[in-house]
């Protein structure tokens, strides 16, 4: 049976985030969905700046072809979808390939590569998608749902190693950490050539399916891969020059410099209006300057290309520039290796952290101090988290008493690119020595930081995340052995009680308790000390509009929506 979105359960929720661009739960909660209805349409590098003045102005001056260029302060890691979960990488991905659908920052879900969607009221296993019929791969074949099978059945295949395998562990045929049996049916099926049916192991709330499993459940064309052994497909020349079926095709790129597109001008849900696409890597201290000089038409946002604190003032008064400051459902928390760090220090630490200097000294008020993954006017959050503790005597005594080693130095490990975060750990520093914890910074590159993370070689580390309209985004990164444990938590009672009791129900008012009880649980556990939400800072130029930055956190810039002046 299908279930209809009900506009009055989204007028409901959507009030309980009035004040900010925090999103609620979709109408998922209250009753399975089905959506149908259609989309709106409509680096520091090596060459000089002279030589890189791809800019909408001067390309339609010069003959009527618009550029639009957006920065970003770190690089991407991969050009292969399951192989990352870095969000440097998903602002590229997203413009190659084409996903499922589109996540909403108010909590709702529109069409992308599906264009209507239900969950069966049965037993709630069972999630149907009708594919766009218009969908075209940029070589011109038809998407259809064998490419979605094969791309799910490549994600559970054993013979391939990767960190996305959890997208596909819902599903059944799959064991816990989603790969495949040679013998098992798989729960991803087609239907016909334009619906693919997903079986569900056991019954899962839609919000958290569409808003996490297919937030970056990126589609892969079969007849371009399936003939490659899986053993080989990382190592594949077709991630030299990859083919998606996205608004933006694929053209070149230096490695972690840049990358150059075309505008997929047969893109099903509307051609973009610009012919060509750039993604830069350019330092935070750079961006202003190349947004008042046009090389830069658009910050990437998302905590990906904020303008630097310091430039805000200066960028707001810009006669050529739109800014805004978004409030974002993303957090950053200090990761903390339970295995080298005990409880009741993991306590202290968190009891130490003084959020309020960082959010009024660093960002100028531009955030919120963050008591767990979920911001205060979130409809989940729990209310006896307040006021976030702090108390440097108490932190300090608890250290003590503990018996732990405080004559060690301890790491703290930082990437570069996120100007706020790198800022932030000398302040944790401080903080932490004045409770007898002495720390080591290590600053690298963002892939390596979590790469290093993952491996456990640190003891403290500054990670951040998007954030989620639900409120078990936070709950696979607490999963023993899932690739996001940084804190290489083994114990399995917040992953029970946030994806296991917390599946076992659908309703907003049945979920309320079980994650408001795991908010508490995470405050006494502290595997991360959450830190604090930060609005993004982010411009553009004058000539773009139709742009949604509170959804960018979500991974959806949608740029053939854009508005572009010529």
């Amino acid at each position: 049976m299908k279930h209809s979105f009900s506009k009055a359960a989204a007028v409901v929720l959507a009030s309980m985030f009035a004040l900010s661009a925090c999103a609620p739960p979709s109408a998922g909660d209250s009753q399975p969905t089905t959506q149908a209805a259609a989309p709106e349409t409509k680096a520091e590098t090596g060459t000089s700046a002279q030589e890189d003045q791809g800019t909408a102005a001067e390309e339609t001056n010069a003959g009527g072809s618009v550029t639009i260029t957006m920065a970003m302060t770190a690089p991407w890691d991969t050009f292969i979808p399951f192989n990352t979960t870095n969000g440097n990488t998903d602002a590229v991905l997203e413009l190659m390939y084409d996903k499922l659908i589109v996540v909403k920052a108010n909590g709702e879900h529109e069409p992308r590569l599906a264009d209507e969607w239900e969950q069966d009221d049965e037993t709630g296993k069972i999630l149907t998608f009708r594919l766009n019929e218009n969908a075209k791969w940029h070589d011109g074949e038809p998407v259809t749902a064998e490419d979605v099978v094969f791309t799910a059945k490549l994600m559970a295949n054993e013979a391939i190693t990767h960190p996305r395998r959890s997208k596909v562990a819902f599903f059944t045929g799959t064991d816990s950490s989603g790969v495949l049996a040679p013998d098992e049916e798989f729960g991803v099926v087609a239907l016909d050539e334009h619906t693919v049916q997903f079986t569900l192991k056991d019954p899962s709330p839609i919000s958290y399916m569409l808003s996490q499993t297919f937030r970056d459940f990126y589609v892969l064309p079969a007849h371009l891969l399936e003939d490659i052994p899986a053993e080989e497909i990382m190592t594949s020349e077709f991630w030299q020059h990859p083919v998606g079926s996205g608004p933006c095709i694929y053209e070149s790129d230096i490695s972690g410099e840049r990358i150059e597109f075309t505008a997929n001008k047969d893109y099903y849900l509307g051609a973009p209006q610009f012919d060509r696409f750039v993604v830069r890597i350019v330092p935070a201290s750079n961006l202003l300057s190349g947004l008042m000089s046009g090389e830069i038409d658009i910050t990437a946002g998302a905590g990906l290309g904020n303008i630097p604190m310091n430039d805000w003032d200066m960028a707001q008064t810009q006669e050529n520039l739109t800014t805004e400051s978004v409030k974002s459902l993303g957090y950053q928390y200090l990761s903390i290796n339970v295995k080298n760090i005990p409880k009741e220090v993991r306590q202290a630490v968190n009891m130490a952290i003084n959020r309020d200097a960082i959010v009024n000294n660093l960002m100028r008020g531009e955030g919120e101090a963050a008591a767990g993954p979920l911001r205060s006017n979130h409809p989940y959050f729990n209310q006896e988290l307040l006021p976030i503790p702090y108390d440097i005597e108490k932190a300090a005594q608890m250290v003590k008493d503990s018996g732990f080693d405080t004559s060690k130095t301890y790491v703290l490990r930082v990437s570069q690119g996120n100007e706020v975060r790198e800022k932030t750990a000398p302040l944790i520093q401080q903080d932490l020595a004045k409770i007898g914890i002495n720390t080591e910074i290590i600053t690298t590159d963002h892939p390596t930081h979590l790469a290093e993370c993952r491996l456990g070689n640190y003891d403290f580390a500054l990670i951040g995340s998007g954030g989620s309209p639900d409120p078990a985004e936070s709950v696979v990164n607490v999963r023993p052995g899932h690739v996001n444990n940084f804190s290489q938590n083994e114990d399995p009672s917040l992953y029970e009680k946030g994806m296991v009791e917390g599946f076992q129900v659908f309703t907003y008012e049945e979920r309320l308790p079980i994650y408001q009880e795991y908010q508490m649980m995470l405050r006494d556990q502290v595997p991360f000390s959450w830190l604090y939400f930060q609005n993004d800072l982010v411009a553009y130029n004058k000539r773009i509009s139709n742009v949604h930055f509170e959804d960018y956190s979500l991974l959806n810039r949608m740029v053939w929506q854009w508005e572009i002046a010529r």
